[in-house]
């Protein structure tokens, strides 16, 4: 439910993040405000589990397994004491399931509500009131005294490639090496020396290098990483299936080439769905025509955060200058934002709530053969977003 959010998620994670605070999201509805009752969804079990709080996995269902702890209420100027109930019901297969006694004096249906883990005590924040969460930077006021930030010093690697990119900067504006949206990662890794090719594996001693053109006419998305889709969980089975079945001709192929999201299906009726029971992200197609839901392909959300991590434990996310068109466009490569360490927990509320879409670029090889040409599944992010998902950066200007 996380997409029917009142309140940003992803500015709301950027202020977490900018303390290096973890924290889980739920987005309460009016029936279970009305039933007592909140889904504890895959990304919050993990949270409570990972923190050393609770886990599910060794709860027994029904009354005898319940669980209730003290936790907080927290305020923009104090702290009340309440209780949480977390357990698994006999039906509704054991579903986890958590509650928050006096909930409804803190909370109204569809506020974004965070939970945080400080020394074993668990703070329940509505983060849909301005005064609460704007209190964060505040070390004088309950949630601010919780807050806390780690430093940490220049890894030798990360020092080298700033002084590489630093020297391609001082040789002012060059010439794409690529026409197209990719000359500007191209040209960059060309000056660097790093080969071109098909790797997951982040590009310079572990270090990803993403980048991007300065002052886009549209905001910029860009491209976390790519991951096929489990084809054997996928009831399309394959990717020529899913091309012949949904693809359009175009110059005389059969074409895909469209952005998908959880917030509502594409012109071809594609959406992405988080199946938090099965722990898989879902791409369903709804017929306009009848209204009716199919699913389509699965990717499993543990494959997606571990490609994640992979791919990003440190990125420089190098930003140019531009000048030019097509093959005579020039790059003046300006600036470095420096992340690590990716808060793979939020990943999964950045895709529910619509701020990680999925672009798919495929196209038949031949008009006359079954096979696909697979430039890959990106999941995608737009810059001003990248703050939700990472630590606090480090930003250099040459």
């Amino acid at each position: 439910m996380l997409e029917r959010s009142d309140t940003s998620i992803s500015e709301t994670l950027k202020r977490f993040n900018a303390f290096e605070l973890e924290v889980g999201l739920l987005v309460p509805t009016p029936t279970g405000l009305k039933k007592s009752i909140i889904d504890a969804t895959e990304s919050v079990r993990d949270f409570l589990r990972d923190s050393g709080f609770h886990d599910y996995a060794q709860q027994k269902q029904g009354g005898e397994g319940k669980l209730t702890r003290p936790a907080y209420y927290v305020f923009a100027d104090r702290i009340e004491e309440t209780q949480v109930s977390l357990y698994r019901p006999e039906t509704k297969n054991g579903d986890p399931r958590l509650w928050f006694s006096r909930m409804r004096h803190y909370v109204e249906p569809y506020n974004l509500v965070a939970l945080l883990i400080q020394d074993g005590s668990l703070y329940v924040v509505n983060c849909s009131k301005p005064e609460i969460l704007g209190s964060l930077s505040n070390r004088d006021t309950p949630l601010g005294s919780l807050a806390a930030r780690t430093s940490k010093g220049v890894a030798p690697e990360v020092q080298e490639l700033l002084e590489k990119i630093r020297e391609i900067s001082q040789r002012g504006y060059v010439r794409t090496m690529r026409p197209g949206d990719t000359g500007v990662g191209m040209t960059l890794e060309h000056l660097l020396g790093i080969a071109a090719n098909s790797s997951k594996s982040p590009d310079y001693k572990g270090i990803e290098i993403k980048a991007k053109r300065l002052k886009e006419r549209k905001p910029t998305r860009i491209t976390l990483f790519s991951q096929a889709p489990n084809w054997k969980l996928s009831p399309i089975g394959s990717a020529w299936n899913l091309l012949k079945q949904f693809g359009y001709v175009r110059s005389g192929k059969l074409r895909l080439n469209h952005e998908i999201n959880t917030l509502a299906p594409n012109s071809l009726g594609f959406q992405l769905e988080v199946d938090a029971a099965n722990g898989w992200l879902k791409q369903v197609h709804m017929n306009p025509m009848t209204a009716v839901k199919q699913d389509v392909v699965t990717w499993e959300m543990e494959t997606l955060r571990r490609r994640l991590v992979e791919k990003h434990p440190q990125t420089f996310w190098v930003g140019a200058q531009c000048r030019g068109r097509g093959p005579d466009e020039e790059f003046h490569y300006t600036k470095v934002e420096v992340t690590r360490a990716p808060r793979v927990k939020n990943l999964d509320a950045l895709l529910e709530g619509g701020l990680i879409s999925v672009d798919y670029l495929m196209s038949q090889k031949d008009p006359k053969k079954q096979a696909v040409r697979d430039h890959g599944y990106l999941f995608k992010i737009h810059v001003a977003d990248l703050g939700a998902l990472f630590p606090p950066s480090e930003v250099y200007y040459f």
